[in-house]
């Protein structure tokens, strides 16, 4: 985070010695305004576990976030303190949600498992496969689990009450399944990576593809307009998508990577390649943050008090930052 210094201050000031009161009083109010801003971004480095890259709010109020490469799920509380908590299986953590039980569940890509974590920390994993890769993760209209089986071209139901698994074939073959949302018209919404497409599956397994033709379609989430949101793995677009399978593709400045709902009619998402922060409004307006350098920022989630929480891939940090 930016620091206020009195040298830098009165440098500033410097060049207004001679100026005209009236300018050097709003030159001073601008600068005041300014550095207030700066101030309300946060960062945490995080100990004993590296490449954070999926965030989300627990029903405990802290942040859960995956650490894809050192078999670890992080709690962040809003002040700040962080704990790491280790899988029992290497299982590079990825994906990860807020779940109806009370817990989070997050996927592991390297296990053919899915996982939960308790509030207080205690893991539990699921087998649903001794080769594939599960991906996307979300809790589905019905209560239940659903996630992505990125190598097995599946889309998996996890039933909490009978913790019984159900597969669903993806018709598409080696479409790639990356990541899933539940939609306001209570399906489930998923992409299709290789496929090149959107899918829609009913909380009963009845699988639609949507849409075609797309260039590498990778996170999906359910937008403030009643319409699933979609980024593009190499375009710098984002890509909206009605229920009725109608897509609309925006320019972006600067490829996305996380993606998240948030505020008002807005939707957040992380530039990776720049070390900015982003919103897109329902009709397409970008805004893009200040620059947070060597971030390289990827998973991002909404929280209290107008505050966005990300993670720095780049410098192994978590986030916490007023953008408006």
């Amino acid at each position: 985070m930016n620091t206020f210094s009195y040298d830098s201050f009165a440098g500033a000031l410097r060049p207004l010695r001679r100026a005209p009161r009236w300018l050097v009083l709003l030159s001073l109010v601008a600068l005041l305004l300014g550095q207030t801003t700066l101030a309300m971004a946060r960062s945490f480095p995080i100990q004993g576990g590296r490449q954070p890259i999926s965030i989300t709010q627990g029903p405990d109020r802290n942040f859960w976030f995956t650490l894809q490469d050192s078999s670890k799920v992080g709690q962040i509380t809003p002040q700040g303190v962080i704990t790491l908590f280790t899988t029992p299986t290497f299982s590079f953590p990825f994906d990860i949600t807020p779940g109806p039980d009370g817990n989070i569940w997050f996927s592991e890509g390297s296990t053919g498992q899915i996982a939960f974590i308790t509030p207080a920390g205690q893991i539990t994993e699921i087998q649903f496969s001794f080769f594939d890769t599960s991906s996307g993760i979300t809790t589905g209209p019905d209560d239940n689990i659903w996630f992505c089986d990125l190598t097995g071209n599946n889309i998996w139901r996890y039933d909490l009450t009978t913790q019984r698994l159900t597969k669903f074939l993806v018709p598409t073959p080696n479409s790639s399944p990356e990541d899933i949302t539940t939609g306001a018209d209570g399906n489930l919404w998923f992409t299709e990576r290789f496929g090149g497409k959107i899918g829609r599956i009913s909380p009963s397994g009845a699988i639609t593809e949507m849409a075609s033709g797309l260039d590498n379609p990778r996170q999906i989430v359910a937008g403030p307009d009643g319409n699933l949101w979609f980024t593009l793995a190499f375009a710098l677009q984002i890509g909206k998508i009605t229920p009725a399978g109608v897509v609309t593709l925006y320019p972006i400045p600067s490829r996305a990577e996380g993606l998240a709902r948030g505020r008002g009619d807005t939707l957040l998402f992380t530039e990776f390649a720049v070390n900015k922060i982003a919103t897109i409004t329902t009709d397409g307006i970008v805004t893009e943050s200040r620059e947070f350098r060597n971030s390289q920022p990827t998973g991002i989630t909404t929280g209290p008090r107008g505050i966005t929480w990300f993670l720095g891939f780049g410098n192994n940090k978590v986030y916490a930052a007023k953008l408006d």
